[in-house]
């Protein structure tokens, strides 16, 4: 199955937000999106390009702002042949098969075509598309990929699964799995789990695993972030249910900061700096005394791309993890932009606490 969006409208260049929370609506639905295209309200090839994409792709999905709508929506009847007629307060094709406020669906030989009229700051329009392809997200943990391969790849082919296989940092690693023509994803999945028991959650967003499993264990969690600014905090409370896992935490980018709210010694940060091993373990211990947290993330480094020295180059980030009975502090060397550096270094964190607390977690 392959699947499209197309944004006809200038404005979705500019509105990243509202784009990304199109995306997020949409793969609730389909199973992944594997091209997107940008379209001008007023493109003279408007025509050509819908009625391309509506040919090569098996899920269409349309989205106009209310000025685009109304020559989107004939384009889209006269491809089909059709008229338009007044449904929920809007013109739609007569031969659309559900209408909804804003939102109707096309099917054709197979495939369907929804489109949808987006408003900045407002509730989307429900999406009508529905996945055919039964799929798993897997999160696998302290594996080298060449084993991950090497284990699941027969197991995959047996139950005619294919699957993908992206790096999210240094030893985690996120599969997407989704059944052929003759699949049987529920058995691929029982028996991955059997398979590598202690390395493999099956989930499709590690954040509601962790507040599931914490929340049932009367559990919480908090972190102490400097360079990545409050981005685990953000990806967690992203999710709903947060608040039962998760009472606060901190992000300390200055030396006087970790002091005072951390607890961090002037001794510790003077002799060896804001990352180092020795500074961060203070900042766990002053993160579960502050929070009262069950387990605690800290993470310091440089992000870039200031910041660093001939014996911390950019991309150094300390990363640790500590509960009641374990702690765990290691020195990484991540690559990319700032942004990336940073979401590897958050992510690295998720994959220490999920090492430290194996028993809970898997």
């Amino acid at each position: 199955m392959k699947n499209i969006i197309l944004y006809v409208g200038k404005e979705f260049l500019i509105n990243t937000e509202l784009v990304s929370y199109i995306k997020r609506e949409a793969l609730k639905k389909i199973e992944c999106i594997n091209a997107e295209l940008y379209l001008a309200e007023k493109d003279k090839n408007l025509f050509l390009k819908i009625s391309k994409a509506l040919e090569e792709y098996d899920k269409t999905l349309i989205v106009t702002t209310p000025q685009s709508y109304a020559t989107t929506s004939k384009i889209i009847a006269t491809i089909f042949e059709d008229n338009l007629i007044a449904n929920e307060e809007m013109l739609v094709p007569s031969k659309a098969k559900i209408v909804e406020k804003n939102s109707f669906l096309l099917t054709f030989a197979d495939k369907s075509l929804n489109l949808i009229k987006a408003e900045s700051c407002s509730k989307l329009p429900k999406i009508l598309l529905e996945s055919q392809k039964e799929t798993a997200l897997f999160y696998i943990f302290d594996m080298p990929k060449e084993e991950i391969v090497e284990k699941l790849l027969p197991l995959a082919k047996s139950y005619d699964i294919d699957f993908i296989l992206s790096q999210e940092s240094i030893n985690l690693y996120k599969l997407f799995a989704y059944n052929k023509r003759f699949g049987d994803i529920a058995m691929f999945v029982q028996n991955a789990k059997l398979l590598i028991p202690q390395n493999l959650v099956v989930t499709t967003n590690i954040f509601e695993y962790l507040i599931e499993r914490l929340s049932a264990l009367h559990k919480t969690i908090t972190f102490a972030e400097s360079c990545t600014g409050g981005l685990l905090a953000s990806l967690l409370t992203k999710v709903p249910g947060s608040s039962n896992i998760f009472n606060g935490s901190l992000v300390t980018y200055a030396n006087e900061i970790k002091n005072a709210w951390l607890g961090v010694k002037q001794e510790t940060l003077q002799a060896f700096g804001a990352v180092s091993e020795e500074t961060v373990e203070e900042m766990l211990k002053g993160a579960m005394r502050v929070a009262q947290a069950d387990f605690a993330i800290a993470i310091s480094g440089i992000a870039g791309p200031g910041g660093a020295t001939e014996t911390k180059p950019v991309g150094t980030v300390v990363v640790g993890c500590k509960s009641a009975s374990h702690e765990i502090i290691r020195t990484l060397y991540f690559k990319g932009d700032r942004n990336y550096i940073q979401y590897q270094a958050a992510m690295y964190g998720i994959k220490l606490l999920f090492e430290i607390a194996k028993d809970e977690l898997f």
